[in-house]
């Protein structure tokens, strides 16, 4: 029967064409508008390359001091304070420290000896491979003992290699240039997608080829984030909070504030900043009400068309019912029809999609969110496009726009009387 339906409205679908065309066009680009916020979301919260362990990953990036005078800062941690108390935690089962360097220039020179390369630069330690799991095409990580002797050795993407050598092969032990200081690649990995901000970097080196990594202007603010793979956050946050509490008792003249720390990956992506008045619970509201917004617009647009198709075949629908079909397998048919063409715009919605993400290099996210970074350097890629889960949302946005735009003129439409019906032509 439901095939039976689709040849009916294939065949509706190639003589009105006009029709067809405007309903399958407005369904194209609700789908599109649907399936750019669902590929944004997914980059934000899912496990993708190199974060795979998103759910396990947990952030301890920023603290807070206040004097008695009443004046306060707030900055990422000192070397000494994340050493001797965040990098000690218990149940975790690594823990990694870097340097964030997204606000400074960093440039890279060419095979003409050029620094004209703009690159995005993490100063990090070799735990930072472990927690995210870079695929690397040649070579490995730099080691603990390049982290203590300050070796002046760099991971590098592929992107990176080939910008610079012009070639992903035979890199590893040739020197990169990076402001006019030479390292030495130790490794090449898989470009990751620079709206996976917390990972990602063109070039990691040791944070200890800083001079002065280890002089803070302040004993426990400065310049470190910390990174933490656990499986128990409830004793991390106990551990932090004795730390602060700890701290606090040994101080005359200021307090130290760590909010409630080590934060999880959805709080890191919508609540960064620890803004008290934060709820995640209004921004699944505003998500909900956005995405509603969307679909309700093109579904009131179409609702209006099927009403007048409704018109037309309202005497089809007459004598339908006078041999006995009910109101329920008709509102079935009418809908089985509509989900055919809803399915064809939403197909091509999607495609038109992929085709605004890949040519703008994902740039266009990056205008409708608060993604920061050079995202010309790395878009998305194809685990973040075609994931399955894209795939299931856009046909679910399918189902619930044909139910929008086709029930409701669908079924005032078939309460007519039959007699009604077959004299409305």
């Amino acid at each position: 029967m439901v095939l039976t339906y689709f040849r009916q409205a294939w065949q509706m679908l190639r003589q009105q064409r006009l029709f067809s065309a405007i309903y399958i066009g407005g369904t194209a680009l609700a789908i599109a508008t649907t399936t750019l916020f669902a590929i944004l979301y997914y980059v934000k919260i899912a496990p993708v390359y190199p974060e795979y362990a998103r759910s396990r990953t947990y952030y301890v990036d920023r603290g807070a001091t206040e004097n008695k005078s009443g004046s306060s800062r707030q900055s990422s941690l000192s070397y000494e304070f994340a050493r001797d108390n965040i990098l000690t935690l218990k149940d975790a089962e690594a823990v990694s420290l870097f340097i964030d360097r997204s606000y400074e220039d960093f440039y890279v020179s060419d095979s003409q000896g050029r620094p004209n390369i703009k690159v995005s630069n993490k100063p990090t330690d070799p735990t930072f491979f472990k927690i995210y799991t870079y695929d690397f095409i040649d070579g490995a990580p730099f080691t603990q003992s390049d982290l203590d002797n300050k070796s002046h050795v760099a991971v590098i993407t592929d992107d990176l290699a080939e910008k610079a050598f012009g070639t992903t092969d035979g890199v590893v032990g040739k020197n990169i240039n990076l402001n006019f200081i030479d390292y030495k690649v130790c490794g090449v990995v898989r470009t990751a997608s620079s709206f996976t901000q917390s990972s990602f970097a063109d070039i990691f080196i040791p944070y200890t080829v800083y001079p002065g990594y280890d002089k803070e202007w302040s004993p426990c603010l400065g310049s470190f984030q910390a990174l933490i793979l656990s499986d128990n956050p409830e004793s991390l946050r106990a551990q932090v909070e004795e730390i602060k509490r700890r701290y606090n008792t040994s101080q005359d003249d200021i307090e130290l504030n760590l909010y409630t720390q080590p934060k999880d990956h959805m709080t890191q992506t919508f609540n960064r900043y620890m803004n008290p008045g934060f709820g995640f619970a209004d921004k699944l509201k505003d998500m909900l009400v956005s995405l509603l917004v969307l679909m309700l617009v093109p579904a009131l647009n179409l609702s209006g068309m099927i009403s007048g198709r409704m018109e037309m075949r309202s005497t089809e629908l007459g004598v339908r019912k006078s041999f006995g079909a009910t109101r329920g397998t008709l509102l079935g048919q009418v809908l089985w029809e509509n989900l055919l063409l809803t399915v064809v715009g939403g197909l091509i919605g999607l495609v038109l999609c992929w085709i605004v993400i890949w040519t703008t290099s994902g740039g266009i996210l990056a205008l409708i969110s608060d993604f920061s970074g050079d995202s010309g350097s790395a878009g998305l890629n194809a685990e973040m496009l075609f994931s399955p889960w894209i795939f299931l949302f856009s046909f679910m946005v399918c189902v619930v726009l044909n139910l929008l735009s086709a029930l409701i003129p669908a079924f005032i439409s078939l309460r007519r009387p039959i007699v009604s019906s077959l004299k409305a032509k």
